[in-house]
């Protein structure tokens, strides 16, 4: 049976076995239309959940830190205005409103050790008038790394350090603007995280949070989401945050588009014609071309909900809805899985998806796509489908170079890589410089998106790369390598020591709940 997926830049029929089953994600739900989320923005801030309305609670001589995330969600890129423009213009002429100075405003991305946002991105995300008012005086990206902002909150009950940035502290309320597409994201994670340091950061991103516990993608029993709440409320303690949090629908595609992401009875004639034809039509250009066209994808994302308030408050309400859009059931467990990746993660937005980002995208992300258990057996198989290009943008990813060359050709262990090379790395002048100064990430970060992998590494009994040339990419990511998906499959099986397979197709973001409990 033929399987419509992705091959980084490119779409090919991927031949499963017969009596495989192929999952899809739910339709998108209706969005707010775009014309009414000023509208609903406004109402939101008018009547919180559990807290006085925003007039309420600022005044003429109010501080205001407007926080916001950066451009690694949502993804792809949305059509402009982008939600975080219409949100915060709305939020500022509510302020203005209230009497609030227009100097004692501060906007600040929420970086935390992603590569910091460019001014054009900055102005695609925000827009001209934003930008015009407040950049670069009042409109900022976090620095982890600034000394004279970042200060200490002391440590939680389990001895984790908390660190913020100095705006959080001294802001009379922290408005932070929240886009929310899978459950990993928003929540105390906002703040805690967003504005976070190495110091705070290493002890929730860490190999000891999903050693035995595979959930890392949404809160429900897991050790890292524990310790980012532990932290967030030490926050809580000293600054007054009122959260404007949108549940995002999974519009990824605009119209003429929407057919990667369907199953071929869910298609009218155009698009099977279409499903049919992409891949040998792909094949038609050259692979800059192809990446041009996935590139210029502008997605239909649009909020399902829009709700203010404490975190408490506001959060379970987000993932409540979430749910709605994103779950699958499934029957069982299965012995493989087979996921064809894009050129397309939330660390390359404007690059190319580097190896190591290949792993985590799968093992970090798509194994941890799922309610209540793996949907892959212990000792189950992961077969990946992409290329596997050896490039790493050369601003961006500079640690991510330095890890492939001087970190794989030692260890592939999580743990290994924590105790010989994680605090050299992270406090690397070099990389602190790269990251402070030249739109990288930070010398820590590909660590962390490693990390996530640390449970399906230990769990599966193996993972097996599609695409690359020859067996040397795979080596030195501690995977396998098959030439083909045939024989990948027939490795899958003498492994698992079964038969059943599961392919997903994603994007657009699904997660799945295995029946049986």
């Amino acid at each position: 049976m033929k399987f419509l997926t992705y091959f980084g830049n490119d779409l090919l029929h991927a031949k499963l076995p017969e009596g495989s089953d192929i999952y899809y994600p739910p339709l998108p739900m209706s969005g707010i239309p775009r014309s009414a989320i000023a509208a609903s923005v406004r109402r939101a801030l008018e009547n919180p959940l559990g807290m006085e309305s925003l007039r309420d609670l600022v005044n003429s001589h109010s501080r205001i830190l407007i926080a916001f995330d950066d451009n690694c969600q949502p993804f792809p890129l949305m059509k402009r205005p982008d939600f975080r423009q219409t949100a915060i213009e709305t939020l500022l002429e509510m302020l203005y409103s209230y009497g609030v100075q227009k100097e004692n405003i501060l906007l600040m991305c929420a970086v935390a050790l992603h590569r910091k946002m460019k001014p054009h991105e900055l102005e695609y995300m925000l827009g001209k008038r934003i930008m015009s008012e407040f950049f670069p005086a009042q409109l900022k990206n976090f620095d982890a790394e600034d000394p004279d902002d970042i200060v200490s909150l002391g440590r939680t009950e389990q001895g984790e350090e908390v660190e913020t940035t100095r705006a959080v502290i001294e802001s009379d309320l922290v408005i932070y603007v929240d886009t929310v597409q899978i459950p990993l994201n928003g929540g105390h994670k906002s703040v805690a995280v967003g504005f976070g340091t190495y110091n705070s950061l290493s002890r929730h991103h860490a190999p000891q949070m999903t050693e035995k516990d595979p959930h890392v993608m949404q809160p429900d029993g897991s050790h890292m989401h524990a310790s980012i709440e532990r932290i967030s409320r030490v926050i809580l303690k000293r600054c007054r945050v009122l959260l404007l949090e949108a549940a995002m629908n999974s519009a990824t595609y605009p119209a003429h588009m929407r057919f990667l992401s369907k199953a071929r009875n869910d298609c009218n004639g155009l698009e099977s014609a279409l499903r049919a034809m992409s891949p040998a039509a792909m094949k038609l250009f050259p692979e800059p071309i192809r990446r041009r066209i996935f590139r210029s994808i502008r997605s239909d994302y649009s909020p399902i909900e829009i709700n203010a308030g404490p975190i408490d408050a506001v959060h379970p309400r987000t993932l409540e809805v979430l749910r709605k859009q994103l779950e699958v059931r499934v029957p069982r467990q299965y012995d493989t899985l087979v996921f064809g990746l894009a050129d397309l993660s939330p660390y390359s937005v404007g690059a190319r998806v580097n190896p190591i980002l290949v792993v985590s995208d799968v093992l970090g992300y798509v194994f941890n796509w799922f309610y209540n258990r793996p949907f892959v057996k212990k000792g189950g198989v992961v077969i990946i489908l992409n290329p596997v290009l050896e490039v790493f943008h050369e601003q961006y990813h500079a640690a991510y170079r330095k890890f492939w060359d001087e970190v794989l050709p030692v260890t592939s262990d999580p743990f290994q890589m924590q105790e010989l090379f994680q605090d050299r790395f992270a406090k690397d002048p070099e990389l602190v410089d790269r990251y402070r100064n030249h739109y990288a990430h930070h010398g820590f970060h590909p660590f962390t998106v490693w990390y996530w992998a640390t449970f399906p590494l230990r769990y599966l009994s193996k993972v097996i790369l599609v695409g690359p040339r020859d067996p040397d990419i795979a080596r030195r990511l501690g995977v396998e390598w098959a030439p083909s998906l045939r024989k990948a499959l027939d490795m899958a099986r003498e492994a698992s020591g079964g038969d059943d397979v599961l392919a997903l197709t994603i994007p657009p973001f699904m997660y799945l709940r295995v029946d049986g409990e």
